[in-house]
């Protein structure tokens, strides 16, 4: 009964809202809110004593509607569409492709910032270092990945990749 009666008042207030909707939108100007009584007070004892201005603010100024007509704004820039805060922007994924399995489990980023490696090149650096510590030092890593010298050195003394520990007591 519930649907029924939900369906028949789609159906009333649907009912020619078209006709209403313009007669609604042709009125010359729309009823103001009502004043609150004592700012009612004060405006009808100022309009009171002007009656040139009353008289002026109840009737409708042909030439100024007319020059509000005439008004055409053209913009010749292209918007920009950046919807929402710009941090929300810099969160979304850039590539929406499938990502294909990679080595290490995750894509790796096209564009990695100064400061910054993935894992893919630390195993590399763990590898250069292994075969030849002298040649392949920390100074040399931190010029090639643009590391700070402390980093690089930090990361060859204590970076051990999937070292298992197991407790003995297990």
């Amino acid at each position: 009964m519930g649907k029924a009666l939900s369906i028949l008042n789609r159906q009333i207030n649907r009912f020619n809202a078209e006709n209403r909707a313009h007669r609604v939108i042709s009125k010359d100007k729309p009823a103001p809110a009502p004043k609150h009584p004592s700012t009612q007070k004060q405006i009808d004892e100022f309009l009171s004593e002007t009656q040139e201005i009353r008289n002026e603010l109840m009737s409708k100024n042909h030439q100024l509607d007319e020059n509000l007509k005439k008004v055409y704004v053209v913009s010749h820039t292209t918007a920009d569409h950046t919807y929402g805060k710009p941090s929300d922007m810099a969160r979304l994924p850039k590539s929406r492709s499938r990502v294909v399995d990679s080595e290490f489990g995750y894509q790796e980023p096209e564009i990695i910032p100064e400061g910054k490696i993935t894992l893919k090149q630390v195993m590399n650096i763990l590898v250069q270092h292994q075969e030849d510590g002298k040649k392949y030092n920390a100074s040399y890593f931190s010029s090639q990945y643009k590391l700070t010298e402390e980093d690089a050195v930090n990361l060859l003394k204590y970076f051990s990749p999937f070292k298992v520990h197991i407790p003995e007591n297990h």
